[in-house]
């Protein structure tokens, strides 16, 4: 973990007081079975020690000895090493998954463009690793097809983590975008927010197309007849410092047309926004409101605190190892998607 993980993560993570959290890792009477549990996942999938032993099903093997040198190959970009927000937290759920079941693994950043096609895929993809120990592939994010192909073409084990490539026949585990912004979008207009502004950069990642996907349909939902308006700006994301630009933007635009509701298609962007607005003199909630997507560490310390959509990002790390795990066990067992659901956490911005 980039970060020591607090109570106070743990309960700003799950939108639950710090009292409910602690009464839960103690294993005390006062919250229902199904919050101890939510909270014991996230604990464990955190690396958060408790002194409650979480017990293995009993069908659940113990990790077999003479598979101690196993290992699980993990893929992911460069750029996103050291990531603390997303991928960082998807990595640390992945590796507490390994540990529960005694597997090593490897990290690796494949390069994105590809070799003579006679030089093995092996050694395109990692050629320092002993390939004999290896039991799966695990890859995080989106790669090149003709790269994925070639990770295919090794014959082991292969899930991809918040990307979805439909040419491959693979296994598959991501959250459940579409939703994320079809919720962020309904939430707003429930609080009375007819003009929505929505900032995204589709080019950066499947997950932002998918999320602006849901916001277009949770405007066109139930509110439809009451005459709910989208406003789009696509901002470079990745390069930063794009809040004065939309400014600009916004402020051509008639004041009674305006975005009374903004959602940023993740945290990263309604936290630039939201500060971009107060500086220019914006009352958030009171002039608007503003909701993000993630969940991130610091949408519980801005100020206002940032409404957002709960992704669940250290489960997301642990269901690809289960994913990894049913397909060692049942290799003829259909190919699954398995789509994590996401969840509103009320705070102050909207």
């Amino acid at each position: 973990m980039s970060r020591k993980v607090s109570i106070q993560t743990l309960a700003d993570q799950l939108g639950l007081s710090k009292y409910a959290v602690s009464r839960a890792l103690s294993g005390k009477s006062g919250v229902s079975e199904a919050t101890r549990s939510r909270v014991l996942e996230l604990a464990r999938a955190s690396g958060y020690r408790t002194s409650i032993a979480i017990a293995k099903p009993d069908n659940q093997e113990s990790p077999d000895d003479s598979r101690e040198s196993s290992f699980v190959l993990i893929c992911m970009k460069q750029q996103n090493r050291g990531e603390p927000n997303y991928w960082e937290r998807v990595l640390s759920g992945m590796l507490a998954a390994c540990e529960e079941r005694g597997w090593l693994h490897a990290i690796v950043s494949p390069p994105q463009e590809l070799s003579p096609a006679d030089v093995p895929a092996e050694q395109l993809i990692a050629p320092h690793v002993h390939w004999d120990q290896c039991i799966g592939i695990i890859v995080m994010g989106a790669f090149p097809y003709p790269l994925l192909q070639r990770m295919a073409d090794i014959q082991l084990p292969l899930v991809l983590v918040d990307h979805q490539e439909p040419l491959l026949q693979c296994d598959t585990v991501r959250h459940d975008d579409v939703n994320a912004g079809a919720t962020a979008s309904t939430f707003l207009q429930s609080q009375h927010c007819r003009r929505i502004g929505f900032i995204t950069d589709d080019g950066r990642s499947a997950s932002f197309l998918q999320r602006r996907i849901g916001v277009q349909l949770g405007v066109g939902g139930d509110f439809l007849q009451q005459g709910t308006t989208l406003l789009e700006w696509q901002v470079p994301y990745e390069r930063g410092h794009w809040g004065d630009e939309v400014l600009k933007s916004l402020e051509q635009i008639p004041e009674d047309e305006r975005p009374d509701g903004w959602i940023g298609a993740n945290d990263d962007i309604a936290l630039e926004w939201m500060e971009t607005l107060q500086k220019h003199g914006y009352s958030i909630p009171e002039d608007c409101r503003v909701i993000g997507i993630d969940n991130v560490w610091g949408a519980s310390l801005s100020s206002p605190t940032l409404t957002t959509i709960q992704l669940s990002k250290e489960e997301l790390g642990a269901r690809a190892i289960e994913a990894l795990e049913r397909r060692l066990h049942r290799p003829g067992a259909p190919v699954e998607t398995i789509m994590l659901s996401t969840r509103l956490i009320p705070r102050k911005s909207a």
